[in-house]
């Protein structure tokens, strides 16, 4: 068996209202003593609540309200009042220490004596039942006990806890076992006013049957006096709301999903994400959704496709139009104004050796300004280029001085300064051969490229 760890954790269960959390059923049977063979009457009928029984010959109690006006009624009972359950309607309890004395003799020969020594019976109750499986080799475990100290006891002891035993115990004495238990309380439980939670977590062998509850002094037991009135030498604890279940594997996001099975350990996620989340609720997982905010279909990688044109908005150039892909979601620039640019290659002249547009020009670019007016999604990029004659240096910087000047007169006609672009590329992207007159006509020209507005 490997222990893992084992601790008590204090606390008001009442006050904060804890719950025991766990990823499976609990595996103890009649946990909170609720179910009864046989009324309870008196002392020493443990065995009366269904499931359970002594594992040595102390006897333990068990306290309802049925029993109201006995030694082990509820809320006043012998050991204490105002003690109600910490979940359902009943609890038990039994003795975890009793600090025997006896008379001492020898104070009547030398008063220097104490009136009373030690006794050593170390007497203790322990309370057992059949787990309704065996646990599994190599699984982890959590157990929780809720524990009050009675308010009539007068001792405390730390070493509260669980032992998970592979058979039944049936010890023939009424002292402490040397049994180590997996759980255990390492600090003294003394709180006469609120249920303690004494909780922990163990790795079973596959041996264990049954769980026992007591005192264990193996772990180490420390005790404390919390005498009020008469001294009873005893610490006597009620006990509720027992608990044995598989530890939850971790999740760190808490959505429900263990950590090695989570696609998205850190955020809150769906089961048939793997975890991760949906915060368009598309069925496409926010890790994978190119709009994780915009509902879309999968196959669109979770955008929209708000024109209904195949092309998804994130894509789309020109959303809200339907276009197609070659024009990158926009509409196809039609004929008319697909030969008009045409027409501008050649039809776009200057001055020799000048940016200066010659007047036989404006025809053509009065009706550049019309497409675009009649086209307000176009942006517009003008490219001048020159022929290889002369200096590489100044024909680049011929070309890009006349395709600003074709770009001022767009503009000074009213078309937005920012839809229109220009550069110049001097002579590096010749159409032609620049070694005839032909070829080098065909280089000297201003180009138009129509984009879309974003």
């Amino acid at each position: 068996m490997i222990i893992r760890y084992a601790f008590a954790c204090l606390g008001s269960v009442a006050a904060a209202g804890l719950m025991a959390q766990s990823a499976g059923p609990n595996l103890v049977k009649n946990p909170g003593f609720e179910e009864f063979t046989t009324p309870v009457t008196t002392w020493d009928q443990l065995d009366r609540a269904t499931g359970w029984s002594n594992a040595n010959s102390g006897s333990c109690d068990v306290f309802t309200d049925v029993a109201k006006g006995t030694t082990v009624g509820i809320p006043e009972n012998e050991l204490g009042s105002g003690a109600s359950a910490a979940e359902g309607k009943y609890y038990a309890g039994f003795v975890a220490y009793k600090d025997d004395q006896r008379k001492n003799w020898k104070r009547v020969l030398d008063h220097n004596e104490g009136p009373f020594r030690p006794a050593y019976q170390n007497y203790s109750e322990y309370m057992q039942s059949e787990l309704s499986s065996a646990l599994v080799a190599g699984q982890e475990y959590d157990i929780v006990l809720k524990v009050k100290l009675a308010s009539n006891s007068d001792r405390a002891v730390s070493g509260i806890g669980a032992y998970c035993s592979p058979v039944a115990l049936g010890y023939n004495h009424r002292h402490l076992i040397d049994e180590k238990a997996q759980v255990v309380s390492k600090t003294v439980v003394s709180d006469k006013e609120n249920w303690t939670e004494v909780k922990g977590s163990f790795v079973a062998d596959g041996t264990e049957k049954f769980i026992v509850i007591g005192a264990f002094p193996a772990a180490g037991m420390e005790k404390t006096k919390a005498v009020v009135g008469a001294d009873n030498q005893r610490a006597y604890y009620y006990i509720d709301g027992v608990s044995l279940s598989v530890h939850p594997e971790p999740d760190v996001d808490g959505d429900g999903i263990p950590d090695k099975d989570d696609k998205c350990p850190q955020e809150k996620g769906l089961a048939n994400l793997g975890g991760c989340p949906d915060a368009d609720g598309d069925g496409v997982a926010d890790k994978m959704d190119a709009c994780p905010n915009l509902a879309g279909p999968a196959d669109k990688q979770g955008c929209p496709d708000s024109d209904g044109d195949g092309i998804s908005d994130n894509l789309d150039k020109c959303p809200t139009v339907p276009g197609v892909a070659s024009m990158k979601g926009c509409p196809e620039i039609n004929e008319k104004t697909k030969k008009l640019f045409e027409k501008a290659l050649t039809g776009i002249q200057f001055e020799t050796g000048k940016s200066t547009i010659k007047k036989v020009s404006y025809p053509i670019l009065d009706q550049v300004v019309t497409v675009m007016k009649e086209n307000p999604t176009y942006n517009l990029e003008v490219h001048g280029h020159t022929d290889d004659q002369g200096d590489d240096a100044k024909n680049q910087t011929l070309s890009e001085q006349r395709a600003a000047a074709v770009e001022k007169y767009l503009e000074d006609k009213g078309v937005s300064a920012a839809r229109v672009t220009s550069a110049g590329h001097g002579e590096t992207m010749p159409v032609d051969d620049n070694k005839t007159a032909a070829g080098r006509a065909k280089n000297r020209r201003v180009e138009f490229k129509v984009t879309f507005m974003e």
